[in-house]
């Protein structure tokens, strides 16, 4: 199919949006292209940044490196915590269920005659609800560093639990699901340029996760402020950058012992001490020569923003904050929770966001189901400037 680029102005916008005054003006500003193949492209009331759709709160997402399979981990409401899986190439219009279903079963709460067409339910499920110590699914990574005993498996965990578990993924279920080690307060998982795999406490520790004698042993990174997730430059896997919630990326390695920042904006931070803040980056594919990566966090009014962002010419350690971008804004002031959060570049070259429901419990607003909406969906877009 042509990749030919669907340019979306700001005017473009503002037609695409129209009745949807509220959307449209936090659209202002946009700097990014549609890919012609996103599913919704030319369908009335839809956006076209859709990739997939039906989701409270995703809360981490991957591809497997060497399948391009796509792995979402989705936040429940009361009961149960899930993940959604679709093979490569065939996440583009998945509905996951949100909020017609919470995991596999219909959602208690759901409107009256909510429905989800094409429900995709998820490959692994379990409770959340009751007296359970879990409360909230953080997901990770299909494992591919070889070196390492959860070679081929899905690592995930629980925020409350502070379980890591792994299992075995396909289209069809999981798998051998099994406990791997604990690490209080688990907020996110990394996976460096070399495959390696890290387990991110909140609590400040950062942890590579090495495999010792058939074992996950956590080893310690370092100590951070609030960290929330930790990723290395394509080819770069010397270095690791730990995005901290407060507004601060912090990088180690590269021959120095020391952590340095690579960039604050904790100034323009929203840092209300719940979901909201500097929530993840992605470095552009090819970020040795362009210098472009990208980051996602909430601003003091509480709305989405993702930026571009530019190494500086003279520093590898440093980014340089006069060549900030904003590519897309998503209004997210009513509720404080649910932003959602994670960046990743595909197989294919293009940014993958994933946007929360926008907040509030049962989605209120109904935007899991809403094409019209890009909040409680993956989005898929070429952030170049056009």
């Amino acid at each position: 199919m042509s990749r030919q680029r669907v340019l979306l102005t700001v005017a473009g916008c503002a037609l695409a949006l129209a009745g949807q005054a509220g959307e449209a003006g936090a659209q202002t500003g946009v700097s990014y292209t549609v890919p012609p193949e996103n599913p919704f492209v030319g369908q009335a009331g839809a956006r076209p940044e859709i990739y997939s759709y039906g989701l409270r709160n995703p809360w981490r997402f991957s591809f497997d490196r060497h399948t391009g399979d796509m792995v979402i981990a989705d936040v429940g409401q009361d009961a149960v915590e899930e993940v959604n899986f679709a093979p490569a190439g065939q996440g583009a219009g998945a509905n996951f269920g949100w909020n017609c279903f919470e995991g596999s079963q219909p959602y208690a709460g759901a409107p009256a005659g909510c429905t989800a067409p094409g429900h995709v339910p998820p490959v692994l499920e379990y409770s959340s609800a009751g007296s359970s110590p879990a409360c909230s699914i953080t997901g990770g990574y299909v494992v591919r560093d070889p070196a390492s005993p959860l070679a081929g498996r899905y690592l995930y965990g629980d925020w409350c639990s502070g379980e890591l578990r792994s299992a075995r993924l396909s289209a069809r279920g999981s798998s051998d699901d099994r406990l791997e080690g604990v690490v209080p307060s688990v907020a996110s998982f990394g996976e460096d340029a070399a495959g390696r795999v890290y387990a991110v406490s909140l609590g400040g520790p950062v942890f590579r996760l090495r495999g010792v004698g058939g074992r996950v042993l956590p080893e310690p990174v370092g100590v951070f402020s609030t960290p929330v997730y930790a990723t290395s430059p394509p080819g770069e896997p010397d270095r690791l950058f730990v995005v901290e919630k407060g507004g601060r990326i912090q990088v180690v390695g590269g021959g120095s012992p020391l952590p340095r920042t690579f960039l604050d904006i904790s100034s323009e931070v929203a840092t209300d001490n719940l979901e909201r803040g500097l929530l993840s980056m992605a470095f552009a594919p090819d970020y040795a020569q362009s210098g472009r990566f990208y980051i996602y966090f909430n601003d003091r009014n509480g709305d989405i923003r993702i930026e571009e962002v530019r190494r500086s010419a003279g520093n590898p350690d440093a980014a340089d904050p006069s060549t900030r971008r904003l590519v897309l804004t998503q209004e997210h002031r009513q509720f404080a929770n649910h932003n959602g959060g994670q960046l990743q570049f595909g197989p294919d070259g293009y940014l993958y966001a994933a946007l929360g429901d926008g907040g509030g419990a049962g989605d209120p607003l109904g935007n899991g189901q809403n094409l019209g909406s890009i909040l409680g969906k993956i989005i898929r877009i070429d952030p170049r400037a056009p």
